[in-house]
C-alpha cells in the first residue's frame, strides 16, 4: 500500500474569514457608490460644481482667444459641466467641448430662471469680463436623477444581497460536502470498505475525506490479512496432517515389524535403521513448520553482524558437497571478488544458501554442474544459483516460493523435503530487506538473491 505525502491545506477558518472580508468589501463599495450617487443627485452638489467652475474660469478666462477657450474646455471637463461665455444677445464667444451651438436662446434661458420653461437641464449664470467688456458665463448640466427612499434602499440592498448569496453559495458547497463525508462514514460503518469519498479541496474537509479513505483501506487490508491468516492456519493444519501422516504411518509399521517375533535379527536392524531415518525426516519437517510459522507471524528477529558473505556461501557449498557427489554433480564458484562484508544474520542467510543448494542437488539433472555466481555493485550484492533441470521442473517458477509447493500436485514425490524451504528462504531474504526470484529458460534454472548494502 502506498502512502501519500501529506499535502498542505488552507484552513476553513481562513476561507470563512476571507469570505466575510470580501462580503464586507462588497457592502462597503455599495454604500460608497450609493453615497456618491446621492451626492451627484443633489441640487446643492451640482451648484457647488457650477460655482467651482466659475471661480476657476474667472481667474484666467478674460480674453476672446484660443488659449482662454482651451482653458474653459479644461474647466468643463474637470467639473463635468457645459460652459459658455455669451453676450447679451446669446451669441457664444467661448465654449467648452460639448457645447455645439454658436448662439443660445436667451429667451428660454431667462424663462427657465423664472421657472416658466423646462428642458431637462440645470443652469447657473455668472458675470464675467472678457476683453474689458461685461459678459455672461452660463454653466449648465443635465438635471440629475432624483432618488427616493425606496430607490436608495434598493441600491444599498443590491450589494447586501450579493454578499449574502456569496456566503450562501460557498458555505452551501461545504455543507453538501460534509453530507458526502457523512454518507461515506455510513458506508464504512456498514462494512463497505471498497467505498471511497471523492476528495475535494485542500482544507480540513478534504484532509478528513482522505484520512477516512486511508482508514478504510487499512481496515480492509487488516481484515484481508486476518482472513489470510485464518486460511493459512486451516491450510497449515491440512498440510501438516498430510505430511506427518505418511512418514508416521511408515514409522509405526516398521516399529511393529521390529516388535514382531517372527522378524529376523537382520531385518530388525534394517527396520530400526529405516525407523530412525523416518524419525529424522519427521523431526526436520516439524522444525521447518515451526520456523516457517515463526517467520510468518513475525516471531523471528535478525541477529545481524558484519560478516563475509562469500565465506557463508563456501560453508554451505562444503555441507552439500557429499550430496552433490552422490548424484555426480559438481559445485562451481564464479565470484568477481574474494571478500564481501555485509551486515547480515549469518545463520539465517546460511540457511537460505543451504536450501537453494540442496534444491539444486535434488531437482537438478544428475551428472550436470551447479554454478554459483556473485555479482557486486555499489548498492547491492547478487548471488545467482544456476543448474540444469527437467522440462517439468521448469514450470510454475512463480509458485516456487509458496509454502508446501514441490512441483508435485499429488504431494507423494519420492524427493524428500517439507516443501517449505523456499518459502522460508523468501521470508529470511525479505527480513534482510532483500529480494529473491527465480527464472527458467531452455531448462536452465536460476535463482537470484539480492542483498542491499547498508
Amino acid at each position: 500500500m502506498k502512502y501519500k505525502v501529506k499535502e498542505k491545506f488552507i484552513s476553513l477558518n481562513i476561507k470563512f474569514i476571507l469570505i466575510n472580508i470580501i462580503s464586507l468589501l462588497i457592502v462597503a463599495i455599495g454604500v460608497i457608490t450609493t453615497i456618491s450617487l446621492l451626492n451627484k443627485s443633489t441640487l446643492a452638489g451640482n451648484i457647488d460644481n457650477f460655482n467651482s467652475a466659475f471661480v476657476d474660469a474667472n481667474k484666467y478666462v478674460n480674453r476672446n482667444d484660443k488659449s482662454c477657450e482651451e482653458y474653459l474646455v479644461d474647466v468643463g471637463d474637470l467639473y463635468n459641466v457645459n460652459a459658455a461665455v455669451i453676450d447679451r444677445d446669446g451669441n457664444v464667444l467661448l465654449k467648452s467641448k460639448d457645447v455645439k451651438e454658436d448662439k443660445l436662446n436667451m429667451e428660454n434661458i431667462l424663462k427657465w430662471f423664472h421657472m416658466e420653461y423646462e428642458d431637462g437641464n440645470l443652469y447657473q449664470m455668472y458675470d464675467i469680463t472678457i476683453d474689458n467688456q461685461p459678459e455672461k458665463l452660463l454653466v449648465w448640466h443635465k438635471r440629475p436623477t432624483q432618488y427616493n427612499e425606496k430607490m436608495i434602499l434598493g441600491i444599498i440592498m443590491i450589494p447586501v444581497i450579493i454578499a449574502i448569496l456569496l456566503i450562501y453559495l460557498l458555505t452551501n458547497k461545504k455543507v453538501k460536502y460534509i453530507k458526502t463525508i457523512a454518507e461515506g462514514a455510513s458506508e464504512f460503518s456498514n462494512g463497505n470498505l471498497d467505498y471511497r469519498i471523492k476528495k475535494k479541496g485542500k482544507d480540513e474537509l478534504g484532509f478528513l475525506a482522505e484520512s477516512m479513505n486511508s482508514m478504510a483501506e487499512k481496515l480492509k487490508e487488516n481484515m484481508e490479512n486476518e482472513r489470510a491468516q485464518e486460511m493459512f492456519k486451516a491450510e497449515l493444519i491440512t498440510n501438516v496432517s498430510h505430511d506427518l501422516r505418511t512418514p508416521l504411518t511408515s514409522l509405526i509399521a516398521y516399529l511393529q515389524l521390529v516388535e514382531d517375533e517372527k522378524t529376523t535379527e537382520e531385518n530388525k536392524k534394517k527396520y530400526t535403521g529405516i525407523s530412525i531415518e523416518k524419525s529424522y525426516k519427521l523431526k526436520q519437517l516439524i522444525e521447518d513448520l515451526f520456523e516457517y510459522s515463526k517467520l510468518e507471524c513475525g516471531g523471528i528477529t535478525l541477529e545481524k553482524s558484519e560478516a563475509d558473505i562469500i565465506e557463508i556461501i563456501e560453508q554451505s557449498i562444503g555441507e552439500l558437497f557429499i550430496e552433490a557427489q552422490k548424484r555426480n554433480m559438481k559445485l562451481k564458484k564464479e565470484f568477481e571478488t574474494s571478500k564481501v562484508n555485509l551486515n547480515i544474520d549469518c545463520n539465517k542467510l546460511g540457511r537460505v544458501f543451504e536450501n537453494l543448494l540442496s534444491n539444486a542437488v535434488k531437482y537438478g539433472v544428475e551428472g550436470t554442474d551447479i554454478y554459483i555466481y556473485l555479482i557486486e555493485s555499489d548498492e547491492d550484492v547478487t548471488i545467482v544459483f544456476e543448474n540444469e533441470v527437467t522440462k517439468e521442473a521448469c514450470e510454475d517458477t512463480l509458485k516456487l516460493f509458496e509454502r508446501f509447493y514441490r512441483g508435485d500436485k499429488s504431494r507423494n514425490s519420492q524427493v524428500s523435503g517439507s516443501g517449505l524451504g523456499l518459502a522460508i528462504s523468501k521470508n529470511i531474504v525479505e527480513l534482510h530487506e532483500g529480494e529473491i526470484w527465480a527464472e527458467c529458460k531452455n531448462n536452465i534454472f536460476k535463482i537470484y538473491v539480492k542483498i542491499h548494502k547498508n
